[in-house]
């Protein structure tokens, strides 16, 4: 599933590419994938003003309401026009388009008239700047949860998935079995320096590309060659040697180095 970094990248692709735009006309081929009361109604006729990210949402606003896009797995928006698997169409008065490319059919667009309202119960984002270390450390210290399951809840803090966090566990020394109110503040401010430096680095990288992410006309992701533990199971850690382990953590595949990382 595509994380921040990769709907980042997508989200600047589209800002150069579809706002101003004014829709002229809808399609929908598989009709579960747009959420609205009337779609054409709610969507044809309207301009593009601004496209955000928030959390791994992709926000496409009009004058009046927006479109909320969630990639999940396999999801894709491309001005390029597909072969196969498109559930969405948005085309464009300028001749142009825009398709929602979706092989599983797991993403979703859906229309809203406030789209923060919507997405409410999302946490902070971590490249905020009221994302501050001093902020970090209490949320952790608020939750008796387990580390590496908390990092991904949303609602606790928006855009992070399983490889990110898997990085950002080992660049801060940290186990993913940790319990959340037991870390440190060192360990809590060098956990917020991992997730910081690592989304940043990814964002310049263009994202990730694992298995099939790739934004605009098919271009891939090139952080994958930074990893340092995701996807390397039984290979030998990138600073001490030690075979990285591969266990189940919430029914996430998780990666770490039970040398460089300490429980807590």
């Amino acid at each position: 599933m595509p994380e921040l970094p990769e709907v980042e990248t997508v989200v600047r692709g589209l800002q150069n590419t579809i706002v101003g735009e004014s829709i002229a006309d809808l399609e929908i081929p598989w009709e579960k994938a747009l959420v609205a009361d009337d779609p054409y109604e709610s969507i044809v006729g309207k301009s593009i003003s601004q496209v955000r990210r928030r959390a791994k949402y992709i926000i496409i606003h009009f004058d009046i309401g927006a479109l909320v896009v969630h990639l999940r797995m396999t999801g894709k928006l491309t001005p390029v026009f597909p072969e196969k698997h498109v559930t969405v169409i948005l085309h464009f008065e300028s001749g142009n388009s825009l398709y929602f490319q979706d092989t599983r059919k797991f993403g979703r667009m859906e229309y809203t008239d406030d789209p923060e309202e919507l997405l409410a119960h999302i946490g902070p984002e971590p490249l905020s700047e009221q994302f501050t270390p001093q902020v970090f450390h209490k949320m952790l210290r608020s939750k008796n949860r387990l580390l590496k399951p908390l990092l991904l809840d949303q609602t606790f803090l928006a855009g992070l998935g399983n490889i990110y966090v898997d990085e950002a566990l080992f660049q801060a020394g940290i186990q993913p079995l940790s319990i959340a109110s037991s870390i440190p503040r060192d360990r809590s401010n060098r956990l917020h320096s991992a997730i910081q430096s690592i989304l940043i680095d990814s964002i310049k990288a263009q994202g990730t590309t694992v298995l099939n992410f790739s934004h605009g006309d098919n271009q891939s992701g090139t952080y994958q060659a930074a990893l340092q533990v995701y996807g390397r199971k039984d290979q030998p850690c990138l600073v001490c040697d030690t075979p990285i382990t591969k266990i189940k953590v919430g029914q996430r595949g998780t990666h770490f180095c039970s040398e460089c990382q300490k429980l807590f």
